[in-house]
């Protein structure tokens, strides 16, 4: 059999790169501390060496409920809606952490106004950030921009066991600008450690614009960042929302590329382990 080139392969990706990373992100993504871990998404702080870091888990290449995954609409249907209560928050800040920027009402102690029951367990939201291009996939397709509302367990009740929800909008670029994002595009932080203020964010629009997340994949998954903990409960909205040119690119500017490679379903995991035991057994069947 003929051996495979790689060299043309790892010249695209070059080229990729050098073409979509600000220099200023480039750099500073290895510098920025995230829950705790200094990580970034290439080099030697990158995807596929996070589970060295320091603070982070073993989990990013072991665990078996891993996220983003990719979405199947032949097999994956749309999941009941949980009940979600959004009001519009003022006076909110906008943080520039190197790899993304995230919007939270600026004190660790109080929560943005919009809160999710998913079995009888309540969650309220702790913040929100955007990942340029998607994480997920449908289809085996990205979207241009993904944003995460992270919410924390605030009760205890409910059947609901993970510690952790997110809500998470797809958008594609399109003729219009979306309105919802136009105060946090106005107001994105260059700098990194910067902090902008927002007077206001329509979350209640949001919500409606999402048709109350009412059409979105749901599966039990992990933080899409080091410490790759498990336990988090997705709502993935499956009709994506528009965004401008504009507001991609200057959204685009800040963030650089930080999304994670999609990782294998639980189920692909074992047949996967699977596949890897025949393999091995039979290279020493003599």
């Amino acid at each position: 059999m003929k051996p495979t080139n790689f060299f043309p392969l790892i010249s695209i990706f070059t080229l990729f790169v050098f073409l979509n990373y600000n220099s200023d992100t480039f750099v500073a993504a290895e510098e920025v501390e995230g829950e705790g871990v200094v990580f970034s998404y290439v080099g030697k702080t990158g995807p596929a060496l996070w589970d060295t870091l320091k603070g982070s888990s073993k989990i990013c290449t072991e665990g078996k409920r891993q996220s983003p995954i990719n979405f199947d609409t032949t097999k994956d249907v749309s999941a009941k809606a949980p009940k979600s209560d959004f009001k519009d928050a003022v006076n909110v800040k906008i943080f520039n952490n190197g790899n993304t920027v995230e919007v939270s009402s600026g004190d660790e102690k109080t929560p943005l106004p919009a809160n999710v029951i998913d079995d009888g367990t309540e969650y309220e939201l702790e913040q929100f950030h955007f990942h340029t291009p998607s994480e997920h996939r449908v289809d085996g397709r990205f979207f241009d921009v993904e944003q995460h509302l992270v919410f924390k367990k605030k009760s205890k009740s409910g059947k609901n066991k993970n510690e952790i929800l997110v809500v998470a909008v797809l958008y594609n670029i399109g003729k219009e600008g979306n309105s919802f994002l136009d105060p946090i595009i106005e107001n994105l932080p260059e700098k990194v450690d910067e902090t902008k203020s927002i007077k206001k964010v329509e979350l209640k629009k949001l919500l409606s614009d999402i048709n109350n997340i009412k059409a979105a994949f749901n599966y039990d998954g992990s933080l899409t960042t080091p410490p790759c903990t498990e336990s988090v409960e997705w709502y993935v909205n499956k009709n994506p929302l528009g965004i401008s040119a504009d507001q991609f690119s200057a959204l685009r500017n800040i963030t650089g590329f930080n999304a994670r490679f999609t990782q294998l379903r639980s189920e692909d995991f074992e047949k996967k382990k699977r596949r890897y035991r025949r393999s091995f057994s039979t290279s020493f069947n003599y």
